[in-house]
């Protein structure tokens, strides 16, 4: 069989709309109801055939591990035993542009990435659903960041029910300098969970089924935020709900913040302000895929 030699693939960052932490499972995972969207603020990972059978990752940024740590070598390991196929050599490169520790799913998403190129490099032929179900053995994430658009998500967020795409919108992003790991984050929740605040998921999903871009901004809501302890999370909310957005939110386990705008311009002008206030400030437009290749040779 002739394959090809080389995919690219756009791995696109996730926003939590809406997040609550439900319970716990018997393995002590935390169980989730959240509203998530992915956007165009996205890695490129670029994916070759490589010698013996090693797996040599490189970054475009120093924060980013290249060694074995990095989720993209746990992804292809799960993908070569799931699939029966002989461990091959690969040369990964990840064009980093999601930041890191930002509730923006970039190392999920870089996985889902590998898995959607090496389907395609491999000729498996895999459906979603067996992509996903390999996802999940790499992190709770990768299955959304394989489908992509609106999506209910549920247990640790591998349960999935499309949802239907936002009316037009803009979505703005900032990310302070300081982050968070999930880890903390969660840790941080279990001290203090019983006393927070709860989102209104069904009003969210409510309306997002009606197309309700202003009920949509009303509900965002995360229950994660009301822990975090990095100053700039609030400021940057303000900010953006100053400057005209119709809900703002701390997304994920943080600390990247996110503003919904109907109106292109004030999109523009929040993100002058935040880049005041901070140097990692984007406006992105939701997406109705997750991984995608782009390029194949």
């Amino acid at each position: 069989m002739s394959y090809c030699s080389r995919v690219v693939v756009q791995a696109p960052g996730k926003v939590n709309l809406s997040l609550d932490v439900v319970g716990t499972d018997n393995r002590g995972y935390h169980l989730l109801e959240m509203v998530m969207q992915s956007i165009d603020l996205s890695d490129l990972v670029l994916i070759g055939r490589g010698e013996r059978e090693e797996i040599r990752v490189t970054c475009s940024s120093s924060e980013i591990p290249e060694d074995d740590t990095n989720i993209v070598h746990s992804a292809a390991a799960h993908f070569f035993a799931e699939t029966g196929l002989a461990r091959q050599g690969l040369s990964v490169h990840i064009d980093k542009r999601l930041p890191v520790q930002a509730g923006l799913a970039g190392g999920s998403a870089d996985a889902a990435a590998l898995l959607r190129g090496l389907d395609r490099l491999f000729e498996t032929c895999l459906s979603r659903e067996q992509l996903c179900e390999i996802g999940l053995k790499c992190g709770a994430d990768v299955p959304f960041c394989i489908v992509g658009g609106c999506c209910y998500a549920q247990g640790v967020g591998e349960i999935l029910t499309p949802l239907p795409a936002l009316p037009a919108c803009r979505i703005a992003v900032a990310k302070p300098p300081r982050g968070m790991s999930t880890r903390i984050a969660f840790g941080r929740y279990d001290k203090a969970g019983k006393d927070l605040e709860r989102p209104n998921t069904q009003a969210m999903l409510d309306s997002v089924a009606a197309g309700n871009l202003a009920g949509v901004g009303q509900n965002m809501f995360n229950v994660l935020q009301q822990v975090n302890t990095v100053e700039e999370v609030e400021v940057l909310t303000g900010i953006l709900l100053c400057d005209g957005a119709l809900g703002a939110v701390m997304t994920g386990s943080g600390t990247a913040v996110i503003g919904l705008f109907q109106d292109s311009a004030q999109a523009k002008t929040a993100r002058r302000h935040l880049r005041e206030q901070v140097a990692q400030a984007w406006i992105a437009a939701p997406l109705d895929h997750g991984a995608q290749l782009l390029h194949v040779s």
